[in-house]
């Protein structure tokens, strides 16, 4: 019989070029050639999103960047649609933690025709008083369905538990009930005129073009009105990553859980939370080699125990979400009922494993390996080189990150991962279960832990 053939060493790769050009404004744009990719990606990003927004004015950027494409003052949004697809593009805006987005793919022979589209809505947007109230109704009957189904509850409690209620990171990017209810266009107009002159403005653009004249393209566009003064982010009341102050454990010292009861219902959705690092740690890489190993990879330990051995779940997965400031780490499965206290316990116990079984040098391959091959499998596409590049630069990290990535990943010990575990672990726990509180709450107790029970559709 014929060995299994196994894995290759990963092809040498290097991210395509950039070239820069500032305008005298301050308008930076970045230029990265891939070619034969004529259908071209174009990024502008202004500088602060939902990470700078307080309690009462939580989404707000995320309603902006909804309206947006509702046009600017020479079109209304079915003009803007019309006017885009003549040129062959579409455009669209999205609001993320650190950055609000307004982006387009396009023929590169179109490029002067769609930076004036996108500088129309981005410096003048229409934001009509009647699609503001559309916006709000469609995102309260969203925030209600995400209230009425478990995986979704169940991840935003945890999230909340982890972060200080006056923390950003602590509430959906979209916004709360309230303060999404309380929105009107003077508070979108508000925000939009905060973004423009909030400084560091930015524009990429990906794929197979010539350089001379995207960036004379550039220059000629309103956008080069835009100012560069500063990366200084918006004000707020704590910082967006600052944790919660309740105590993790109970007075006899047993780990705090929040059970949410869902009667009748016959899965549980289990949570494990802690406050993760930031995207700025010089640990990146090595966070990213931990979170395969205990709960990314299909073999990770979670996956494995859970689902290959004990057969709890058909799926458990863990990992950072990294932010500019400390984004969360998060466990998640959802499990029968009849083995909810067995489950949770055993899921805390693969994720903290690193620190009483060591990582063994064939995850330490498989992990790594894995991170180093599917890099390169991630730039096909214009729009994701531009995404990543707007990310890095966004966050002040220089972009020869991505030729170096996969030689850090490489240099990732066992001793870097255990590290990155004992950080973790010094972190305040938080457990949260959706599930029958008439059915788990004493197995749950049984198992040791403490019980706080609460109807699952109050937020």
């Amino acid at each position: 019989m014929s060995a299994r053939p196994g894995a290759g060493s990963p092809r040498p790769y290097r991210f395509p070029r950039v070239v820069e050009q500032v305008t005298a404004g301050g308008l930076r744009i970045v230029a990265v050639s891939m070619p034969q990719r004529p259908l071209i990606s174009v990024q502008l990003l202004l500088d602060g999103g939902a990470s700078g927004e307080g309690i009462s004015d939580a989404g707000t950027a995320a309603m902006l960047a909804r309206l947006l494409p509702e046009g600017g003052d020479r079109h209304d949004a079915d003009a803007l649609v019309e006017a885009a697809e003549l040129y062959g593009a579409s455009i669209g805006a999205e609001a993320g933690w650190d950055r609000l987005s307004i982006g387009a793919s396009l023929p590169a022979s179109r490029l002067s025709n769609v930076l004036d589209l996108i500088a129309e809505i981005a410096l003048a947007p229409r934001i009509p008083e009647r699609e503001v109230e559309r916006g709000k109704a469609l995102r309260l009957a969203a925030i209600e369905q995400a209230n009425a189904s478990p995986r979704a509850r169940a991840s935003e409690a945890l999230i909340a538990s982890i972060y200080d209620p006056a923390a950003a990171y602590g509430r959906p990017l979209g916004g709360t009930r309230s303060s999404v209810a309380a929105l009107d266009r003077a508070a979108l107009v508000r925000r939009h005129e905060e973004l423009i002159a909030g400084g560091a403005p930015l524009l990429i653009i990906a794929g197979e073009f010539d350089l001379t004249s995207a960036f004379s393209a550039a220059a000629a566009s309103p956008l080069a009105s835009l100012r560069g003064t500063s990366t200084a982010t918006r004000a707020t009341t704590s910082a967006p990553d600052q944790p919660a102050a309740a105590p993790a454990r109970g007075a006899n010292g047993a780990p705090r859980l929040l059970l949410l009861d869902r009667p009748g219902s016959v899965q549980s959705e289990l949570r494990i939370g802690r406050i993760g690092r930031s995207r700025l740690d010089p640990g990146f890489h090595a966070a990213l080699v931990h979170a395969e190993i205990v709960g990314g990879l299909f073999g990770s330990r979670l996956n494995r125990v859970l689902r290959e051995e004990k057969g709890y779940t058909y799926g458990a997965a863990a990992g950072f979400d990294f932010r500019r400031g400390r984004g969360p780490f998060t466990a998640r499965t959802a499990v029968e009922t009849s083995v909810t206290a067995a489950a949770l316990a055993e899921a805390r116990r693969q994720v903290s494993s690193p620190l009483t079984h060591p990582v063994t040098d064939e995850e330490l391959t498989g992990a790594r390996d894995y991170l180093r091959g599917t890099f390169p499998l991630r730039f096909g596409a214009p729009s994701a080189v531009s995404g990543t590049v707007g990310g890095l630069l966004s966050l002040g990290i220089a972009l020869d990150e991505l030729d170096r990535y996969r030689d850090e990943v490489a240099a990732v010990d066992v001793a870097a991962v255990t590290a990155v575990a004992s950080a973790l672990e010094q972190t305040d726990e938080r457990l949260v279960v959706v599930g029958d509180a008439a059915s788990v709450a004493e197995p749950l107790r049984a198992e040791g832990f403490e019980v706080e029970i609460r109807a699952a559709d109050v937020v």
